[in-house]
């Protein structure tokens, strides 16, 4: 591990135990020192913040914390994101402008808030619109306001389906938007593929990649299982380079050795919280893995 994976390990390590020990103080001086250090405003959201709010949710589905712990934890969060919002500002405005917001029922908005915080930094124009907008609310605002991007943020399969009805009627406006789709209800390939999106995005690194992709910034990106395919190798590459077979990762990330098997052959979805587990089992930055 590298001295800047150390570095932002230990920031990640010492933010989610403030987190846990309800102390507001501490979170704002673990990114006070993240910024001293010289970390980006991305390393900070998702290596830092949103790897420590990850570990939240599973501490609450495990029993380890209770809801109000975990309703906490997320509001420490938020105002930490609130901070950093005023701390950073774009160098370079493209005159873009991207509509962020969840699909109607999906009330799980900090990712979301994340990913229209890291396009603010990248300069473009944001309207972020929270949690559980409604389809005709949503459809009628992009309408009147022609952004380039619409972000649609999903958290559980079940959500897909109303970001399908969303997908539907935004493509029947006569200045229609390109349309990202992620979070955590993003996991099946040929379901997405079948909802019609522009592109998709697992995680804060892919959302930035292709949103600046969908806007004229950067390349064409991989299709979801060329994606899944090039991650599989880098992480066979890295377990190879650890001397490891498919059962020592396993072991280390607590995940089944089949399912490694799966992974490193590309035919396994990943969620960002099983990127983790392989990030950390591997020493590695989670950005190493899901760069394209």
């Amino acid at each position: 591990m590298s001295t800047d994976d150390l570095v932002t390990t230990k920031l990640s390590d010492r933010y989610l135990d403030a987190l846990i020990r309800r102390d507001p103080d501490t979170t704002i001086s673990v990114i006070e020192d993240a910024i001293r250090q010289g970390l980006s405003p991305v390393s900070i959201l998702v290596s830092i913040v949103g790897k420590s709010q990850i570990r939240v949710g599973e501490m609450w589905h495990t029993g380890e914390i209770n809801i109000a712990q975990e309703h906490l934890a997320t509001q420490m969060t938020l105002d930490v994101m609130d901070q950093m919002r005023q701390r950073y500002h774009a160098t370079t405005k493209w005159g873009i402008k991207a509509v962020v917001t969840c699909v109607e029922g999906n009330f799980h908005y900090v990712g979301s808030r994340m990913i229209a915080d890291l396009l603010l930094v990248d300069g473009w124009d944001v309207e972020f619109l929270g949690a559980d907008t409604p389809t005709h609310d949503l459809v009628e605002f992009v309408r009147q306001g022609h952004p380039e991007l619409v972000a649609l943020s999903v958290s559980m399969k079940e959500d897909l389906s109303t970001a399908e009805q969303i997908i539907t009627q935004l493509r029947r406006l006569p200045d229609s938007p390109r349309i990202l789709l992620g979070g955590y209800g993003v996991t099946d390939t040929d379901q997405v593929e079948g909802l019609g999106p522009d592109g998709f995005a697992i995680d804060a690194y892919s959302a930035i990649q292709e949103a600046r992709r969908l806007g004229g910034l950067s390349k064409d990106p991989l299709s979801l299982n060329e994606y899944l395919i090039v991650m599989g190798s880098r992480v066979q590459d890295l377990r190879k380079g650890r001397s490891w077979n498919q059962e020592q990762l396993a072991q280390a990330s607590s995940l089944d050795r089949t399912y490694i098997s799966a992974v490193e052959n590309g035919k396994q979805n990943l969620t960002i919280g099983v990127v983790l587990k392989l990030a950390e089992a591997l020493e590695v930055p989670i950005g190493q893995l899901l760069s394209d």
